[in-house]
């Protein structure tokens, strides 16, 4: 392979796969990105005398070769790394709660016969499902059933709705499955009757580590030993479009920030870039069939207001979700608690989040009016005080999250299957693969896929491998 190994998207997982490619073996590798700096999601920016995160982004440990990696990248430097548990909380009818549910704890917030309602609803839904045999289509229905209407309104329902701008019976069953992994009502009822149990076998990963300076570091770091190894990175610099020729890519086009354009011959091309980005490049040479699919696979975008207090500190969490329907935000975060070195002294900034579509009526709000409804949510939780509040940033993210409409997997299949055809083309990570992930899993594929492209002749049967792991939501 003669021709370089191109990777669009310098995030996560097209860092790490250059990471990998390059330290087991002797290939070029080119790394293209439309951003000015790398980390993509996982990025963070300075403000004033901040440095700040898209949200919260601790890398999650769990012992595997993603954190080896982020580890050894800071061996000559380990102290930079802290560590931590999460402390994270839902905030709902003006009382906190542990993340995942602790039900002894919802006990004694609220009204006793709160449960005995919860417990009679399970009890009737089990029966009655029992009986008539209802499709199971909708995270709505998967919810209802498992956990009856209040206990999966309170939980999830009125929540997925608000974060996902939908009704919960348009959103895919498998998202449902995928996101409210080991929640056993069976063990709920035990909690609730205290004969043991618990309600949920923790899927959550609990403990993290985190750059003193900000998720942005991790792959700062990593770049610097991309390039260290002779691997190369175009920032602010796009891609056009693809070439193909006989199930084989050949080149890419690409264009730097003075719009000249470089024809780059390409050995393998690795796309980390949302799908429907990456299918538009092939310029409408791919079957319409293929095309309309892509268009069918829709995406959520993100607002962030950050606020900034003339205090220490506001809380312990390290975020917390608004469950409540009367919020506009969803989540809440407070950096400080993740790292004090990112946040000026004397100072802390909460980051809420707010979900919507780009272009809505909430994309085309000015800062100032969504500060004043950032601080609208602010008056509704008792332990802020707005006399504290100094300034304020806000930041967009377009197509932040992917969206698992009903049937979404069907779109997602026909593309994999014409993809998985092509000879020197794969796509990964969370964008390339449309998946609710994380940057931890993010960086395991792109381990996982350079550890096959560094072989010297990578096999096809390899990449087939790869994408059966990681698309069990087309299974």
């Amino acid at each position: 392979m003669s021709d370089p190994i191109i990777i669009i998207g310098a995030g996560p997982a097209g860092l790490s796969t250059a990471y990998k490619i390059l330290k087991e073996s002797g290939k070029k590798v080119v790394v293209i990105d439309k951003a000015p700096a790398v980390g993509g999601a996982g990025a963070s920016f300075k403000w004033k005398g901040n440095i700040l995160d898209y949200g919260p982004h601790a890398f999650h440990t769990r012992g595997d070769k993603a954190e080896q990696l982020i580890r050894s990248l800071f061996k000559d430097d380990k102290e930079s790394l802290l560590e931590g548990r999460k402390n994270v909380y839902v905030y709902l009818k003006n009382k906190k709660f542990k993340y995942p549910l602790q039900v002894s704890e919802a006990l004694l917030k609220f009204n006793p016969f709160l449960s005995i309602k919860i417990i009679s609803e399970f009890i009737l839904t089990s029966i009655f499902h029992a009986i008539v045999s209802i499709p199971i289509d909708s995270f709505e229905n998967w919810g209802r059933k498992r956990f009856g209407a209040t206990l999966y309104r309170m939980s999830f329902g009125d929540y997925t709705e608000k974060v996902w701008k939908t009704k919960a019976a348009k959103i895919s069953e498998k998202f449902a499955s995928e996101k409210i992994q080991g929640f056993n009502f069976i063990d709920l009822i035990k909690r609730l009757l205290k004969v043991g149990g618990q309600v949920t076998d923790e899927p959550y990963f609990q403990t993290w580590i985190y750059h003193k300076y900000g998720s942005g570091e991790l792959f700062k770091r990593m770049s610097e030993k991309v390039t260290g190894m002779g691997g190369e990175i175009l920032l602010n610099t796009s891609i056009k479009s693809v070439e193909l020729k006989d199930h084989n890519i050949q080149s890419v086009t690409i264009s730097d920030k003075e719009d000249n354009l470089t024809k780059v011959p390409c050995g393998y091309l690795v796309n980390t870039i949302p799908l429907p980005q990456f299918i538009g490049l092939f310029n409408n040479e791919l079957p319409f069939i293929l095309r309309h699919s892509a268009s069918k696979l829709s995406y959520i975008s993100l607002i962030v207001v950050y606020i900034e207090f003339n205090i220490e500190k506001i809380s312990d969490s390290s975020w917390f979700y608004l469950l409540d329907k009367h919020f506009k935000f969803n989540r809440v975060t407070e950096q400080k608690n993740l790292s004090p070195f990112t946040i000026e002294d004397g100072k802390t900034i909460l980051s809420f989040e707010l979900t919507c579509r780009e272009g809505d009526e909430f994309w085309q709000l000015s800062d100032e009016e969504l500060f004043a409804i950032a601080k609208e949510d602010c008056k509704k939780i008792d332990f802020i005080d707005l006399d504290n509040i100094s300034d304020f940033i806000v930041k967009r993210v377009p197509d932040a999250y992917e969206m698992y409409y009903k049937n979404f997997d069907k779109h997602a299949d026909l593309i994999f299957s014409y993809l998985r055809e092509l000879k020197n083309c794969v796509s990964i990570g969370r964008r390339g693969l449309f998946l609710q992930g994380d940057m931890h899993q993010s960086v395991a594929m792109g381990l996982h896929m350079g550890e096959i492209l560094a072989d010297e002749n990578p096999g096809n049967k390899n990449v087939q491998e790869f994408y059966s792991k990681y698309l069990k939501y087309i299974e």
